[in-house]
């Protein structure tokens, strides 16, 4: 039974909410049953409306003072943070996730936004240096339009993550959700965009023919695309077209190396909450898990515990501890590689239990896993798995698990457990990531004011968070004065 009739979302432009021609429907992973919203679906003459509504705002924007940004942001942060109760709830029925995560991801939208204005205004400052001849300028500058896509597992923050250093450096946006999650987070923009003059914040939803025509679109000036490394490539290909600066937050398998220092009781319980947010749908969740040999059997027998504690069900429903996965895609694809980790000889638990068994198939439910005796090489082991399951990894020596955790594509973000300062510091630099962690696995208050965040090898391209991500949304320009013939020169101005 349907528990409440499906929300009509259009497309925004130019701060005008506008009806399509066909709309696609949103079903709640946990209830197929159930149609959360009709989505407006975008052509490609549709993004070319709002890429030219975003470019024409950008120009009045930009000169509007960095200070009267920062009021506005700050005040749609607010607003946004008002809605979270009803965007979270929203968000837990498209997304599957359970409410805690949803309420979560809202907060951490809030707070990008908060963060990008605390430190704009000193960002932006020109750089200034002189001698006797000359005085040298290097201004920072909007790029103008930037098309923004954002992924389906922590949509809110994310967007917002690009939303408030974009604007606060006096860019317009298009943005692009995701299919399988753009609910809450179109009803989260169209808010904002009120705090704001029409075109700077535009939404366009859709599939196939929307994106690339966003990418491709001439008067974007930057992609900034967070998402898979497949379709990272696909939109990196499409940029490439005119030339576009692009940033990418690709995928990640970070590895948590355990030393031989280390209590396995204590890591594991850390681990575990480390591993499963979002049911293990998270870029820099841990998914791979390498402990010395001489532990592997009191880690692994922790670990199962651990893991066989969790209560698998709807994501309102205030029983479950895990939540299904997303999508169908997800679902098969999960559900495939434990097959083949089976067939491979690998020893795959499934643990946890059922809130509901009576309507365990009326979502995409699984019971999460950990998995034994596998090869380094092996494919739950390289691949990004993205779903509640975990593999265990044994070695040797800290040479050999340096190299196992350095072998993949991805270079996200990983972890170091030891009870040695120095041990783990020295074992962090030799990690191929962009953000390592020792003794933990999760962001600081200190860590987001400090640690930009991104990936090397094929987890990405730049950097989001601190002025180091900033620098993401601002070009360079530098200005040249010869002070000969010139009657007045002043150094500050």
């Amino acid at each position: 039974m349907q528990s409440a009739p499906p929300i009509k979302l259009d497309l925004l432009i130019n701060l005008k909410t506008e009806p399509a021609e066909h709309y696609f429907e949103v079903r709640d992973p946990g209830k197929f049953a159930e149609v959360v919203a009709l989505v407006a679906t975008a052509t490609a003459r549709d993004v070319d409306a709002a890429v030219r509504g975003a470019h024409a705002a950008s120009l009045i924007w930009r000169e509007v003072p960095v200070a009267e940004r920062g009021r506005r942001l700050l005040e749609a942060a607010a607003a946004l943070k008002e809605m979270a109760n009803d965007l979270g709830t929203t968000l837990a029925r498209e997304q599957g996730m359970l409410l805690a995560e949803t309420k979560r991801d809202v907060a951490n939208g809030v707070q990008a936004i908060r963060e990008a204005v605390a430190i704009s205004e000193a960002f932006l400052e020109a750089e200034i240096h002189e001698d006797g001849d000359s005085l040298i300028r290097i201004e920072k500058t909007p790029i103008g339009v930037i098309a923004a896509i954002i992924p389906w597992n922590a949509p809110i923050g994310l967007a917002m993550g690009k939303v408030g250093p974009a604007l606060v450096c006096g860019n317009a946006l298009v943005i692009k959700p995701s299919p399988f999650a753009p609910v809450a987070l179109t009803q989260a923009l169209q808010m904002l965009a009120g705090f704001f003059p029409p075109g700077l914040i535009n939404v366009i939803n859709g599939d196939g023919e929307s994106g690339p025509a966003l990418t491709r679109h001439p008067l974007v000036g930057k992609v900034s695309f967070t998402g898979s490394i497949a379709t990272g490539k696909a939109v990196m290909a499409a940029a490439a077209s005119t030339v576009k600066n692009i940033a990418l937050e690709l995928g990640g398998n970070d590895p948590a190396i355990v030393l031989d220092d280390a209590n396995p009781d204590e890591v594991v319980a850390e681990l575990v909450t480390r591993i499963f947010p979002r049911s293990g749908q998270v870029c820099y969740a841990v998914k791979r898990i390498y402990v010395p040999e001489a532990m592997h059997d009191r880690f692994y027998d922790s670990l199962c515990a651990a893991v066989d504690q969790f209560q698998v069900g709807y994501g309102l429903d205030p029983r479950s501890t895990l939540a299904p996965v997303n999508n169908k895609n997800q679902f098969t694809y999960i559900q495939g590689l434990m097959e083949r980790t089976r067939a491979a000889g690998g020893d795959v638990r499934e643990l946890g239990h059922k809130v509901d068994a009576d309507t365990w198939n009326d979502g995409y439910y699984l019971r999460p896993a950990v998995i034994s005796r596998v090869a380094p090489t092996a494919e739950v082991v390289v691949s990004e798995q993205f779903g509640p399951i975990i593999p265990l990894i044994p070695y040797r020596t800290e040479q050999e698990v340096l190299q196992m955790a350095n072998s993949t594509e991805h270079g996200l973000a990983s972890s170091v457990w030891t009870g040695d300062f120095d041990r783990g510091l020295k074992m962090a630099r030799h990690i191929q990531a962009g953000v390592t962690f020792v003794n933990s696995h999760a962001r600081t208050a200190l860590g987001d004011r400090h640690m930009p965040f991104g990936g090397m090898k094929q987890s990405g391209i730049g950097r989001s968070r601190t002025h180091i991500g900033m620098a993401e949304f601002i070009e360079h320009h530098a200005i040249s004065l010869n002070k000969k013939n010139l009657t007045h020169v002043k150094g500050s101005t």
